[in-house]
């Protein structure tokens, strides 16, 4: 007789795989498998080893997790389930306009559609990507005074988010230095006491290390704001000036007032 377990951990955003679905059939003679509170208790702690050695080198896409078929091999599934966060705030709305109750819901239908399952009910999803984060609604026209007025906007806006992350202690420990020096600038009216804050926000966007926001990372930062902020498309647009889809440090600390000391040391803060 064969026992049949099944296990499905993944992030309740954006389906990545936490701890890849393992289907494996074995003896009850061989295995004895136990949940308890979510823990899982074995006899055999190679099985579990084996079926995330086999999924360590699987890439699996949006939506989709890592499985053991039949044979033994791992491959890419969709995924079977989406929490629902039942917060509007983690809807997102694509740029088809259509509402999903979650990132994971929206990568899930991009899989079924992509592997023809039955539940594929919106083809289009194919060729959709996520616009921002919330329910579809009228964004709005950025005009050319908010335009013009939001890199100031945008400066106190990062200065104040900075050191509420640092009270929180939400904040990795090397930004330390920076808050200590922006609040005394701030103390002593100084012009830019921001500055620390736009440094700060632009080594979080560059999550690749390579001096540049690139249109993914972009992509995420836009994602977050547009319901809350409608001129943020067009003001990173206009920040990127020979038009490359990534934006430099050069080109950040340009749209935002940094001056070259300050875009020197913000070369090199962000490298380490």
């Amino acid at each position: 007789m064969l026992a049949q377990y099944t296990k499905v951990m993944t992030h309740r955003r954006t389906g990545e795989c936490l701890d890849c679905q393992f289907i494996g059939l074995f003896a009850e003679s061989e295995i004895k498998v136990e949940v308890q509170n979510g823990a899982v208790q074995t006899d055999d702690a190679k099985i579990l080893n084996d079926f995330q050695d086999r999924c360590a080198s699987t890439k699996c896409r949006d939506g989709e997790t890592c499985i053991l078929n039949k044979d033994g091999d791992a491959e890419c599934a969709c995924i079977s389930q989406c929490e629902d966060p039942k917060d509007e705030r983690l809807m997102v709305c694509t740029k088809a306009n259509h509402t999903y109750t979650s990132d994971c819901e929206f990568f899930q239908m991009q899989c079924w559609c992509r592997k023809k399952d039955e539940r594929c009910s919106r083809q289009e999803a194919l060729t959709d990507s996520i616009d921002y984060f919330g329910r579809c609604q009228n964004i709005g026209i950025c005009t050319d005074f908010e335009l013009e007025v939001f890199p100031k906007r945008m400066n106190i806006w990062l200065g104040e988010i900075l050191d509420a992350l640092f009270i929180r202690k939400d904040l990795d420990a090397k930004y330390a230095v920076l808050v200590d020096e922006a609040r005394k600038m701030k103390l002593s009216n100084t012009e830019k006491w921001w500055r620390n804050a736009v440094l700060w926000e632009f080594c979080e966007l560059d999550q690749t290390h390579d001096n540049a926001v690139n249109s993914e990372e972009i992509a995420r930062f836009v994602r977050s704001l547009k319901v809350l902020e409608h001129c943020i498309q067009p003001f990173l647009d206009h920040c990127d000036i020979n038009n490359d889809n990534k934006i430099s440090s050069d080109e950040w600390g340009t749209c935002l007032g940094l001056d070259k000391d300050d875009m020197a040391f913000l070369k090199t803060f962000c490298s380490h």
